[in-house]
């Protein structure tokens, strides 16, 4: 009975210990008992030295592998900070006690390729302690120390707590700026990051990058065209801080000249902006400015002056009176001027005279001398002198005395006198008007003849003009095949067409 009794209370003993077997395997993954195996060694080689640590851990063989063991591992720092420490913290010798447990251990797989394996929860249970390489660094808020030992080179990190608070960053950024204005950035970091770097994005684009100088950083942002709310984000270690920079239109403005004062119409008249200015803080100059000449409240013609002159001296006003120049300037960011920017010209008429040459010929009836009685045809060469006096935006009135040479009967040859009105079209005119036709002869030709005449512009301003003209006696209308005179010819005006 005894023996039956004790059969299952033997069973239970043997469960519970087998219970607790797989209970302390499970919590200790890994046992090491010896380093150095060639088929699961991190390193190649013996580390022997504190540059070989170096090389390992960030040489362009290993560095991918070390990278893929810390993400392996769940480690929660910083590469950029690891790989910083690496290459620049100081390395000290020193042993690992056996028993110690070991949060992982860097090792590679058996087999080809030795890919890169993260062995986990390691007990080092070797009769001796490790030889190895040890260095410490700051990433996160966090220290850690890094082991690497000589023999195998599988390096394991170790989470030594708490090393700082996070960074406060702080950004002092203008409220408002003028369009192309550099923006002025600067920072303050209380409880700055182990590396000490900030980074600085305008609008979601990085624009600069530096490192702390006891705690401050500045930096310059180029300034943007166009006007609106924009950005700014401060990044140091994983703390950003933000700010708003409000970009507002900055327009120039205008200042403008005219000489001579009073002008004469028809001359060149110079007009400059030189005085015009862009807005403080923005960038560039004056790009170009639109001038209006502004007479009775109409504008009557727009040039434009461009940089870099900003200055012209050609304009031409080809009728006389007062007039306003009227400007707006235009900065290198495309702003236009809004402030009153003008001035005051008096434009003096000129002295309207003219003076024309002409090819043709008459038939007139004449009471005695060569040619009578009867119609005689002749050609004539004449040239006559004149003014001209605007009397409307549309019409003119002009006077002349000239004289005709009969080329076939120089005894006909004489002066004449024209009253004329005309009707002015663009490049062109038509008009009439009286001629005392053969003034100096008194043969029957002396007499009062109706005048039309027209003409058309052979230069843009008017000056050259080319002139036909036909006259007839009133007296003879009843007699026009014999008493008649036409020519045409070229007229030179001393003034510009209005």
């Amino acid at each position: 009975m005894t023996s039956i009794k004790s059969k299952p209370i033997s069973i239970l003993v043997a469960a519970l210990v087998a219970i607790l077997l797989a209970v302390s395997t499970e919590a200790q993954q890994h046992r090491a008992t010896r380093l150095g195996n060639p088929a699961t060694r991190f390193a190649k080689r013996r580390i022997q030295k504190t540059e070989d640590v170096r090389v390992l851990l960030r040489g362009g063989r290993t560095k991918a592998d070390v990278d893929a063991i810390l993400a392996g591992a769940g480690w929660k720092g910083n590469l950029e900070d690891f790989d910083r420490a690496a290459a620049s913290a100081d390395i000290a010798r020193i042993e690992i006690p056996a028993g110690t447990r070991l949060p992982f251990m860097a090792s590679r797989e058996r087999g080809p390729g030795h890919k890169p394996h993260v062995l986990m929860d390691v007990l080092w249970a070797g009769k001796e302690p490790i030889d190895a390489w040890a260095f410490e660094l700051v990433s996160r808020c966090t220290r850690y120390r890094v082991v690497v030992p000589l023999a195998c080179g599988n390096f394991w990190v170790e989470d030594l707590g708490g090393a700082c608070a996070p960074p406060v960053v702080n950004v002092n950024t203008p409220d408002d700026v003028c369009v192309t204005q550099p923006i002025e950035i600067a920072v303050d970091v209380k409880n700055p990051p182990a590396d000490g770097k900030v980074v600085v994005t305008f609008n979601g684009r990085e624009v600069a990058s530096g490192y702390l100088s006891d705690g401050f950083y500045s930096a310059g942002i180029p300034g943007v065209a166009r006007p609106g709310a924009y950005e700014v984000n401060v990044t140091a270690g994983d703390v950003t801080s933000s700010s708003t920079v409000h970009v507002k239109a900055c327009v120039p403005v205008c200042a403008t000249t005219a000489w001579p004062n009073p002008a004469k119409a028809g001359r060149p008249i110079g007009v400059d902006v030189l005085g015009s200015n862009v807005a403080p803080g923005v960038q560039g100059g004056i790009k170009s400015a639109m001038i209006e000449i502004v007479r009775d409240g109409v504008v009557v013609d727009t040039v434009e002056i461009t940089a870099p002159d900003l200055s012209r001296d050609d304009i031409i006003i080809k009728k006389s009176g007062a007039y306003t120049l009227r400007a707006f300037v235009v900065d290198e960011a495309g702003q236009t001027s809004i402030n009153a920017c003008e001035t005051t010209i008096d434009v003096k008429g000129g002295l309207p005279i003219f003076a024309g040459a002409y090819f043709g010929k008459e038939r007139m009836t004449h009471d005695s001398g060569p040619g009578s009685p009867g119609g005689r045809c002749a050609p004539l060469v004449g040239a006559e002198v004149g003014i001209q006096h605007r009397i409307g935006a549309r019409a003119e009135v002009e006077m002349a005395l000239g004289g005709k040479l009969n080329a076939r009967d120089g005894e006909n040859s004489s002066l004449f006198a024209d009253v004329a009105f005309s009707c002015l079209m663009k490049g062109c005119f038509i008009g009439g008007g009286v001629s005392a036709w053969d003034l100096t002869r008194d043969n029957g030709s002396r007499l009062l003849a109706l005048l039309v005449q027209g003409g058309v512009d052979l230069t843009h301003d008017g000056r050259w003009r080319f002139v036909a003209q036909a006259r007839a006696p009133f007296a003879r209308f009843d007699d026009l095949d014999d008493n008649y005179q036409l020519w045409g010819g070229l007229r030179f005006r001393t003034f510009h067409s209005n």
